[in-house]
């Protein structure tokens, strides 16, 4: 097991992949610009777009009673989307740019494209997914247990 704050227990998406397959999987994703305090995606759409950051910070906002609450910041490697790419529900949270940044972003459409021309690339791209959101679902369950203590 590897300590929280160590540079293994945080790398980012896709970090493992060869350099040449990930320059295949950057030619699926177009580059999206933001501003502070523009949305990269709002509570309620359904687009299925998958977002990698590659510069800037954004944040995770998600709706309370009293309004959007702040859940976490997200730097360059991190991801967000993953969960309506998968499922095509409408989105949970809202996530805005905190400074000048940048996202790469998988359309549902670019990634069948992918998948039927690169399949190999397309099942480590799943698979590193897999890999992401059985890291949140392990620190989600460890934040529920402490706080039932």
């Amino acid at each position: 097991m590897t300590p929280e704050g160590s540079e293994e227990a945080h790398r980012g998406f896709l970090a493992d992949l060869h350099e040449a397959d990930l320059g295949v999987v950057l030619t699926y994703t177009q580059a999206r610009l933001y501003a502070p305090g523009d949305f990269a995606v709002r509570q309620g759409e359904t687009d299925r777009s998958f977002f990698i950051i590659s510069r800037g910070s954004f944040e995770v906002r998600v709706p309370t009673d009293n309004g959007p609450r702040p859940a976490r910041v997200l730097e360059p490697g991190d991801l967000f989307g993953e969960v309506g790419f998968f499922d095509g529900l409408p989105r949970s949270a809202d996530v805005v740019a905190l400074e000048d940044g940048e996202a790469l972003v998988l359309t549902q459409a670019a990634f069948q494209r992918l998948r039927l021309t690169h399949p190999r690339l397309a099942l480590r791209f799943v698979l590193e997914l897999g890999r992401v959101l059985g890291e949140r679902f392990r620190a989600s369950d460890a934040l529920a247990g402490d706080a039932r203590r």
